[in-house]
C-alpha cells in the first residue's frame, strides 16, 4: 500500500492551522501538529555524518565504508511513513509543523518519500507580524520579523528543487476565495468533489484568524501600527526585502496596488 503523505507548510500564523482543518474533512488525517520532521533531519544529518567522518568510514570492507546513503535514507523514511500510518490509522497523512525544518528538509522529503505532497502558505508581513506579537507576547518583534523571513525566504530556496512537486498560496486567497483554493488543492492532492465541496464549506464558515468583528477583506497598514519606530525600522529591515520578492506592500496586501493608490494620488484622482 502507498502511503501518501502531504506537509502543509509556511511560517507560524499564515493560515496553515485553517488548511490543516480543512483537510481534516477529507480523507487526510493528522495530529494537530506534529513536530516529527526535526527527528528526521536529525537523522538525515548522522547518516551523512557518519557516512564522510565516522569509524572505519574510510576502511573497505566494513558496513560504514559500502554504506549506501540514499538507499538506508529512503528505507528510514517508509519506515516512518509506516508509523504514521499505524499511528492515524490512515494511508493519507498530514503533517502541519509550522517552523522552518519541514520547509528546509522538503528537497530530501520529496526525495525519499513515495508519494509526497507540499502544499504551502504565505500571508503579508505586516498581518503576520502583527499576528504574531498579539500570539506570542512573550517573543520581541524583531524574533517574530526573523522567523517570517527566514520560512519565507527559505521557501524560495527550496521550493525549485521541488520539481513541481507543490501547490502554493496565499493567505489572501485562502480567506477570500476559498471556493477557489479548496479547488484547486483539491485537484493537486487528486481529492473528490465531496472533498472539495467540504474543505470549501470549512473555510467559509471557519475562515482563518476570523472573529465576529474581524473583516478579513481589511489588511493593516504599517503607517497605522503602534509599533515604536525602533520596530518599525526593524521590521522594514529584516522583512522587506523577502516582502519585496513575494510582492507585498507596506499600505496595502499587495504592492501593486499600493503603486497604484500612489499613482492616482499623483495624478489627482
Amino acid at each position: 500500500m502507498v502511503i501518501s503523505v502531504t506537509y502543509i507548510l509556511g511560517s507560524t500564523r499564515s493560515g496553515t492551522s485553517a488548511l490543516r482543518n480543512a483537510l481534516a474533512e477529507t480523507k487526510y488525517v493528522g495530529f494537530g501538529e506534529g513536530h516529527l520532521v526535526p527527528i528526521l533531519e536529525d537523522i538525515f544529518s548522522d547518516v551523512a555524518r557518519h557516512k564522510e567522518k565516522g569509524l572505519g568510514a574510510g576502511v573497505p570492507g566494513n558496513g560504514l565504508h559500502n554504506l549506501k546513503k540514499n538507499v538506508l535514507l529512503r528505507c528510514i523514511v517508509h519506515g516512518y511513513e509506516r508509523y504514521l500510518q499505524g499511528e492515524l490509522g490512515s494511508a493519507c497523512v498530514m503533517d502541519k509543523t509550522p517552523t522552518i525544518v519541514p520547509i528546509r528538509l522538503s528537497p530530501l522529503l520529496n526525495e525519499f518519500h513515495e508519494s509526497p505532497k507540499f502544499l504551502h502558505c504565505a500571508r503579508r508581513h505586516v498581518d503576520n507580524v502583527q499576528s504574531k506579537v498579539k500570539k506570542f507576547p512573550d517573543r520581541t518583534l524583531e524574533q517574530h520579523c526573523q522567523e517570517w523571513a527566514h520560512c519565507n525566504l527559505k521557501w524560495l530556496e527550496v521550493r525549485d528543487q521541488l520539481s513541481g512537486n507543490f501547490f502554493d498560496f496565499d493567505f489572501y486567497d485562502l480567506s477570500n476565495d476559498p471556493g477557489r483554493i479548496s479547488k484547486d488543492i483539491g485537484e493537486y492532492l487528486q481529492l473528490d468533489d465531496v472533498e472539495i465541496t467540504k474543505m470549501a464549506e470549512y473555510l467559509r464558515s471557519q475562515r482563518p484568524q476570523s472573529h465576529a468583528k474581524r473583516d478579513l477583506t481589511k489588511y493593516l497598514k504599517l503607517s497605522e501600527m503602534t509599533w515604536t519606530d525602533d520596530e518599525k525600522d526593524a521590521f522594514i529591515r529584516i522583512c522587506g526585502p523577502v516582502g519585496k520578492r513575494l510582492g507585498y506592500g507596506f499600505e496595502e496586501y499587495w504592492e501593486q496596488n499600493e503603486l497604484s493608490v500612489e499613482n492616482k494620488v499623483e495624478q489627482g484622482l
